[in-house]
């Protein structure tokens, strides 16, 4: 396989899929990843469990783990303009400019938060008002934070849920307005949010739904938001909205973007021949829908990174979507999700056949042992098409993870069936929830 130069724009879970892919499969070329950063890599996942006091903020960060031995790293990148005609990305920092020649370039650029049109936010923005997206911001949220602070978190998906926990076992008040009907929206079916919200209010954690945050109150200090029409007292704001793909930058250069972030193929590339794209920042389709989407979750972007990173050292892969598998811990529990919700479904046409199984982590007559909710989703036929479980983390971890494994198969729920899953009262019950649950759907397919 011939030398290559290939350019890594990015530097986060989807570049080092890309850059190990590479390093794989063509170790002549030569690869030059480029980040605005001033080190290499961090753990955005980890910064929940570091604001609980589990450990240390700075051990989140890590050197980049696909270094080969041609492989280069431009830190502190304060600009990027590609051109595709050319063939060149030209990067400006304080050391100057410089442009490099490329055979192949992968733009893994990631997203950035979104700063939803409140009254009066955009004024505290860093001082009272915080978003959770790196690492120095929510590091400086903790040294500023104290236990009789009231926070108000303005979304309730994983990352709002999961640092509400880590702040509330930091002794600070907490409320989280959610504008949707649920927690996890889009995420989980309705009855299984419930147990999560129900679990966050056991915690001492206000949880409101169907309620938009309209303005901030104060004049050289947060004092509070107004919650639809009631004003709630606040010190600090959390923004945990959302997120939009890191492409405002890609402007006027000819790759072509949407909403979702930038267009690719299912081998990754872009409408420009030789330019890829991965992570948080592209669009990309469901697995089970076959409909085009985002996906801001780190496995799909580790997949596409792989995908694209074959494909631009001279390979061929294709990647076949995403299930959007997920799990989302909150102190000792957890909800997890992969393929399409029952709503998701429906929408989709599908006559469903659907069983939630309450039962335990472990034998019931073992100590230590805690419910396990499971719940799946088949059409009638049996095909199976998703499934969410909330319970104890580790075993909400397990099950998700065998979920999924049959999801990607294709499989049917009588697959399903003759599989075995390993059983010790320590760390399962029998029969297992999961297997009641396909049990239970077999006898009501067609």
């Amino acid at each position: 396989m011939k030398e290559k130069n290939i350019i890594i724009i990015g530097m986060g879970t989807a570049s080092s899929g890309a850059a190990a892919a590479v390093n794989h499969t063509n170790p002549r070329a030569e690869v030059s990843i480029i980040e605005k950063r001033g080190y290499e890599m961090y753990s955005p996942c980890g910064m929940p469990f570091a604001f609980e006091g589990r450990l240390d903020f700075e051990s989140l960060k890590h050197d980049f783990p696909a270094r080969g031995p041609r492989t280069k790293v431009y830190l502190n990148t304060e600009e990027v303009k590609i051109d595709p005609d050319r063939k060149e990305a030209v990067i400006k920092s304080q050391e100057g400019q410089k442009a490099f020649q490329y055979d192949s370039l992968i733009i893994a650029t990631g997203a950035q938060p979104l700063i939803p049109p409140i009254k009066n936010i955009e004024k505290f923005l860093g001082s009272y008002a915080h978003t959770l997206f790196t690492l120095e911001e929510v590091s400086r949220l903790y040294n500023i934070a104290s236990q009789d602070s009231k926070v108000s978190i303005i979304g309730a998906g994983a990352i709002g849920v999961e640092f509400a926990m880590a702040m509330k076992k930091q002794g600070l008040e907490v409320i989280i307005a959610e504008m949707m009907g649920q927690v996890f929206p889009n995420a989980l079916d309705k009855d299984m949010a419930r147990h999560v919200q129900e679990y966050l209010e056991i915690s001492g954690i206000t949880v409101l739904i169907n309620s938009r945050v309209k303005e901030v109150i104060g004049k050289d200090k947060v004092e509070g938001i107004i919650i639809d029409e009631k004003a709630h007292k606040t010190d600090l704001i959390i923004l945990a909205c959302g997120i939009i793909p890191n492409i405002e930058w890609l402007k006027n250069c000819g790759i072509s973007c949407n909403k979702n972030g930038v267009i690719t193929n299912n081998r990754m590339m872009t409408n420009m021949k030789g330019i890829y794209a991965a992570g948080d920042c592209v669009e990309t389709y469901n697995a089970m829908t076959k409909k085009r989407c985002g996906s801001a979750l780190a496995v799909p972007a580790l997949k596409q990174g792989r995908v694209a990173g074959i494909n631009a050292a001279g390979g061929r892969a294709i990647y076949t979507g995403t299930l959007n598998t997920f799990i989302s811990i909150f102190g000792e529990y957890a909800v997890g999700s992969t393929g399409i919700t029952s709503e998701q479904a429906k929408e989709e046409g599908h006559e469903l056949v659907i069983q939630k199984i309450k039962g335990q982590n472990k034998a019931d007559w073992y100590p230590g042992h805690k419910e396990l909710i499971v719940k799946l989703i088949a059409d009638k036929k049996g095909k199976l098409l998703g499934g969410q479980v909330f319970g104890e983390k580790i075993a909400v971890k397990n099950r998700i993870d065998i979920i999924s494994s049959y999801l990607s198969t294709r499989s049917h729920l009588r697959d399903m069936i003759k599989g075995e899953l390993a059983y010790c009262p320590d760390v399962a019950n029998i029969p297992d929830p999961l297997t009641t649950a396909v049990d239970f759907m077999l006898r009501r397919v067609k």
